[in-house]
């Protein structure tokens, strides 16, 4: 079976660059300006879209899968060999980080609702009202999407992960790349900007459970800055270059909200630099484009189409987007008020898995939250991602320290008026983050890293220089962090095969991850079937459709589709 897994594993790998390929190709934009690694999150975007029109008629079975990944074989296979592909870096990636992708135990969420979601997208097509069945059926993103195309022939549902996977797997590709690239001409800013956000990556996001629904978003929002950085700061590139640049950092952005709503926030940066740049007619006219206007106005219709099928509400857990009085299977906004609530408590710290404030409602209002949250939330998870920060400048600086610190300076202009109006717009993004939503995990690494990290950038701006004589230093970084990825991932694997089999979170089926046998009874509802989950169980693997309760369930069907509501919710 490892074989087997490797086998689609790689399989899906190149199929994914295929449709970044077929994507630049429909969308003309041009291949020498960007990598491998771009290209396979572009591959990734374009999937994600197909799945979403597919799954309006289709189960994403093994036939849809197998033909999905076909075609991207196809286009890989015909469209590579006249573009430059780097296919060393990307297997050395995949193989070298293919251990962190072995795990035994999944993302907390995985049981609750990542799995089940991904599960019903490959054995069901478009259902309405799925909200109503379980609170993780509330919860949309293109990760389900892409995750259900990955159920294949004896793998079944066990490369649910491979998505997030690829999406590591690419962008450190794509990190390596642009920083070993010289023709591209990169500003010095940004080369030391990738190469620290590398170490980051490799050091602190090593564990591909943690990343749930929440990393592969923050990721693509990184490659964005990337851009960004390199239309503000790069004198050396055209403004042809920066065009191109561009379109693909709102596609990037584009790509990002429909892995999460939340990161909607960061579209205050594409239009900071949209401000700070020449040609602006010509960069609005090359966005508005009919192909590209195509994809990016596709996935935001899925995104909101698929909220409302769920939930009847365009933007979950928002009330005033419910048709809650228009149609019986949508959420009451009773339901929606309270989740709304309920988020909102959990991510200022008034809520845990085993914990909530005595009085939630005063507790939320205003700022009473904070102190609470600094005790229970900043001196835990937040101020352990400052150490981390903290521990990459110094590991930096010590390797640097002769440049750093000497009074030799080169001179690599950077302009201090778009610096400060780029670190504004961050410093926005951050409030805005912070008095809604203080949860790392809901778009936070990203900005507070970036509050960290680009002051620095600025001030070894003139000290680093990366010239040919110093990549010998890059190669030590990339040799230290892949072995730190390394080392925590076989003392985690050790771990987890060495857990009885008795026990939660084995590995006794490896390399296919742990699956609880959840206990569930089929239920007949109106000549529908359906699978209740018992005594309180998760979801976990349970066939779809998977309900927590039958009691007063209703189940409609109209026009081949099949609508879900209680009588009295």
């Amino acid at each position: 079976m490892f074989y087997l897994f490797l086998f689609y594993s790689l399989a899906f790998l190149f199929s994914t660059i295929g449709y970044g390929l077929l994507f630049c190709k429909i969308s003309k934009i041009d291949i020498s300006i960007i990598n491998t690694g771009l290209i396979g999150i572009l591959g990734l975007f374009l999937l994600s879209i197909i799945a979403s029109y597919s799954h309006l008629i289709f189960q994403h079975n093994y036939f849809h899968n197998l033909t999905i990944l076909s075609i991207g074989l196809i286009s890989f296979f015909c469209l590579s060999f006249k573009k430059k592909i780097n296919i060393k870096i990307i297997l050395f990636c995949f193989f070298i980080l293919f251990i962190g992708f072995l795990i035994a135990k999944t993302n907390e969420d995985f049981p609750y609702y990542h799995l089940p979601n991904s599960l019903q997208f490959s054995q069901q097509k478009l259902q309405f009202g799925l909200g109503n069945l379980n609170h993780g059926f509330k919860h949309i993103t293109s990760l389900f999407m892409l995750n259900s195309i990955n159920y294949y022939p004896l793998i079944n549902y066990y490369l649910f992960n491979l998505a997030n996977f690829l999406f590591q797997v690419f962008f450190v590709c794509f990190l390596i790349i642009e920083v070993l690239n010289n023709n591209n001409k990169i500003a010095n800013f940004t080369k030391n900007f990738l190469i620290l956000t590398l170490v980051l990556f490799l050091v602190k996001f090593s564990r591909l459970a943690e990343y749930g629904t929440d990393i592969a978003g923050q990721i693509i929002i990184f490659v964005s800055i990337f851009f960004s950085l390199e239309i503000l700061f790069n004198s050396k590139i055209n403004s042809e270059y920066k065009i191109s640049y561009f379109k693909l950092l709102i596609i990037l952005l584009v790509f990002t909200v429909s892995t999460k709503v939340i990161y909607v926030i960061y579209s205050l940066i594409p239009v900071i630099v949209f401000f700070n740049m020449q040609n602006k007619i010509k960069t609005l006219n090359s966005i508005l484009q009919l192909k590209n206007l195509f994809f990016i106005i596709l996935s935001i219709t899925f995104l909101l189409f698929f909220n409302f099928a769920s939930t009847g509400c365009i933007l979950y857990p928002i009330p005033e987007t419910c048709f809650s009085e228009t149609f019986d299977w949508s959420l009451k906004k009773e339901t929606v008020s309270y989740m709304n609530y309920h988020y909102e408590l959990w991510s200022k710290g008034g809520r845990g898995p085993n914990f909530e404030v005595s009085n939630p409602e005063k507790y939320v209002d205003g700022l009473n939250w904070i102190q609470n949250w600094i005790s229970v939330y900043f001196f835990t998870k937040v101020s352990d991602f400052l150490a981390v920060i903290l521990v990459i400048l110094l590991f930096y600086t010590s390797l640097f320290f002769r440049e750093i610190f000497s009074e030799k300076q080169s001179k690599q202009d950077i302009s201090l008026a778009k610096f400060i109006n780029l670190y504004l717009a961050l410093i926005i993004i951050f409030l805005i983050w912070f008095f809604n939503f203080p949860t790392l995990r809901y778009a936070g690494y990203v900005i507070i890293y970036l509050l960290f990290i680009l002051p620095y950038c600025l001030s070894i701006n003139n000290k680093i220089v990366w010239e040919v004589g110093q990549y010998k230093k890059f190669f030590l970084i990339l040799i230290f962090c892949f072995s730190i990825f390394a080392l925590k991932n076989s003392i985690r694997l050790y771990k987890e095969i060495n857990i009885l089999e008795d026990q939660h979170h084995n590995f006794k089926n490896f390399p296919f991850y742990f699956v609880k046998n959840s206990p569930y009874k089929e239920v007949i509802i109106n000549n529908n079937r359906v699978y209740e989950a018992l005594d309180g169980n998760m979801c976990w693997a349970t066939p779809s459709t998977c309900v927590r309760a039958t009691d007063k369930l209703n189940i409609k069907n109209k026009n081949g589709y099949k609508f879900y509501s209680y009588n009295d919710f």
